[in-house]
């Protein structure tokens, strides 16, 4: 029973742990999010060598519209225009210390149809070194190989259509993470509970 009890918590912390390894990676948030609405999108940079990260560029899909970068101290935003002044790539440049993280926030319009936003990003250190994060996670995976990786999805859904408007799930919540956390840990926590109660009978 110990055996047993002792294999089921380890499959749990490895079900817990699967979050924050795909964190490691750029990470651009929310996941989901509704058509035509204004969004504060957040883009999430660690830094994983062990010199600093210098500037991060981010694409922008086309079809989003008004970005504005919200302000960071210690950083210089510039972005990158096409010729009907539509925002293009934003490009955050300043330091990410070794073992640190930093997150870089903009509001935009999401698209008026239903589509899924391709956040591609370039990650540059101060060694020269560019982390390409323009990977389909489709056919790539989530492993980064030759300093490429996957970029992250946005998908846009028609929450203004009756099927979606009665789901009583507001789109760009982004809670498929956390969701997946607390149900890990109530099974953790039940199956705890039932080992302890089985071992107490057994002493018995």
């Amino acid at each position: 029973m110990k055996k047993l009890i002792t294999s089921l918590i380890l499959a749990i912390a490895t079900i817990v742990a699967l979050p924050a390894v795909a964190w490691a990676h750029v990470v651009v948030t929310p996941d989901q999010a509704g058509v035509g609405a204004g969004t504060m999108f957040n883009v999430s940079v660690p830094n994983e060598k062990e010199v600093a990260v210098t500037s991060v560029k981010l694409d922008i899909p086309k079809g989003v519209q008004n970005v504005q970068p919200d302000a960071l101290a210690g950083w210089n935003i510039a972005t990158a225009q096409d010729k009907d002044g539509n925002v293009t790539a934003i490009t955050w440049t300043g330091t990410i210390p070794a073992g640190q993280r930093e997150d870089f926030a903009f509001k935009a319009q999401t698209p008026a149809n239903a589509t899924n936003l391709d956040w591609k990003a370039y990650q540059t250190y101060g060694d020269g070194t560019v982390v390409h994060w323009d990977q389909n996670p489709a056919t790539n995976g989530k492993a980064v190989k030759n300093n490429a990786g996957p970029y992250s999805i946005t998908k846009i859904t028609d929450d203004l259509s009756s099927s979606d408007a009665g789901s009583g799930n507001p789109a760009g919540s982004g809670t498929s993470t956390t969701a997946t956390l607390a149900l890990a840990l109530s099974i953790a926590a039940l199956i705890l509970g039932l080992g302890g109660l089985f071992l107490g009978r057994r002493r018995k």
